[in-house]
């Protein structure tokens, strides 16, 4: 009874106040800025551009510690080119007060620098006890905005539940919420991060830091000081899933523990702390040494500072298919400008934009020139990188049953888009 009378007092002052959230996230309320290295750090659309890789997502919690009270999330999306889309269910409360939200974000990057994105969200609310008896149903919009004017430094804005803006006798059920904040990034692997919220009880600023220690390993830490919470939380990641704990504390409400899980077809992989010197980990002179990318073993080239092992993959398919890289072969499976710059001043062997490729397996150098066109054309259809580069490779040996099944396996590939890629594929073989 001391349960339902709490929840019932909270709701009479407003609903939909306390809202599920991953563990990572750090605090059940609205915030612009973030660290995005993973989908369950992310509480802000505008962000999901960055998570490159469809994932499925659930995260449960027990709030405050209290035993009939409850809170879950699942969440499902892809973000590719751009462009990102993310559906959201998130349930809190207990039998007799149940609150359901269902969303759908998409989100947007016009620019290299600035991406924007929003949402659409419906609301639930019921209530059935012998004291009070309610039920609701509401929809409501909401739109955010990052701007990144340098690498280090993101700057961003949130406004949900814009319709009640306008519509002020809601308010009481959904309040329009902002936040403003900035991360800052001093250095690889790390970043703080500033919010201040306005809620209906008034303005909450949060400050928060993140720590990836390892690439398997990250931290994050945060302090809302109006609503004298700390919130700590961890994840730990292995290839295509990831795990995380969180827990937050409230001085009179008590301990809210939280779980996570996160799936994904591909690996999720997070930039690690440098520590010390970058390049200390080979020579006796404690001098990293540049190795030739284009001849070094698979080890070799797993042990180069700030090159993950998706990547890493992604370079020996390309030269087992296509040939040599270079500076644009490395833009074309997927890395950025400046990622491909900073990787370039680490490795030697780099062959020029207009260098032909060297023989293959087969040691046929015009079969290496055929696949390297195939290549950019079924990027440019629309096909992942690494999916690229395993279709030219499966169309050179004329595997095409094989080509069928990746194809099928690739998300968001229309009938029409997979016609072209085999009638490429089936032309070039």
């Amino acid at each position: 009874m001391m349960t339902i009378a709490l929840t019932l007092y909270i709701a009479a002052i407003t609903a939909f106040e306390y809202r599920e959230t991953p563990p990572a996230a750090l605090f059940p309320f609205c915030q612009a800025a973030s660290d995005a290295y993973l989908p369950d750090t992310i509480p802000n659309p505008a962000y999901l551009p960055l998570i490159r890789y469809p994932y499925l997502h659930f995260s449960g919690g027990m709030p405050y510690s209290l035993g009939d009270l409850y809170s879950s999330s699942l969440r499902i999306g892809y973000g590719t080119r751009g462009f990102a889309a993310q559906a959201v269910w998130d349930r809190f409360g207990f039998g007799e007060y149940l609150e359901n939200v269902a969303e759908a974000n998409i989100a947007y990057m016009p620019l290299k620098y600035v991406s924007i994105g929003g949402g659409v969200r419906y609301f639930n609310i019921s209530i059935d006890t012998v004291e009070a008896s309610l039920s609701e149903n509401l929809v409501d919009g909401r739109a955010s905005i990052v701007i990144a004017p340098v690498e280090w430094l993101n700057l961003a804005f949130q406004q949900d539940n814009i319709g009640s803006l306008f519509i002020k006798k809601r308010m009481d059920l959904l309040y329009p919420e902002w936040s403003a904040g900035a991360a800052l990034r001093p250095f690889r692997g790390f970043s703080i991060i500033y919010n201040i919220t306005a809620t209906s009880a008034g303005y909450v600023n949060t400050i928060s830091a993140s720590a990836n220690l390892l690439k398997y390993l990250s931290i994050r830490v945060g302090y809302a000081r109006e609503a004298a919470t700390c919130s700590a939380a961890f994840s730990i990641m292995y290839r295509y899933i990831a795990a995380s704990y969180g827990i937050k504390y409230h001085p009179h409400l008590g301990i809210t523990h939280s779980v996570s899980v996160t799936l994904s077809p591909f690996d999720m992989n997070i930039e690690s702390l440098a520590y010390g010197k970058l390049f200390a980990r080979t020579g006796s002179s404690g001098k990293y040494r540049p190795v030739d990318i284009n001849s070094c073993g698979y080890e070799a080239l797993a042990e180069i500072p700030g090159l993950d092992r998706q990547f890493a993959d992604r370079i020996m398919k390309y030269r087992a298919t296509i040939g040599p890289l270079s500076r644009k072969s490395l833009i074309q499976i997927g890395m950025t400008e400046k990622e491909a710059d900073r990787l370039a001043e680490r490795v030697t062997g780099i062959a020029p934009d207009d260098a032909a490729p060297r023989d293959s397996v087969l040691n046929a150098r015009n079969l290496e020139k055929v696949r390297k066109l195939l290549f950019v054309k079924l990027v440019s259809i629309g096909l992942p990188p690494a999916s690229a580069l395993e279709a030219a490779e499966m169309a050179a040996v004329g595997q095409n049953r094989r080509l069928g099944n990746l194809l099928d396996s690739i998300p968001d590939l229309d009938a029409e888009k997979k016609k072209k890629v085999m009638a490429l594929c089936g032309g070039s073989h």
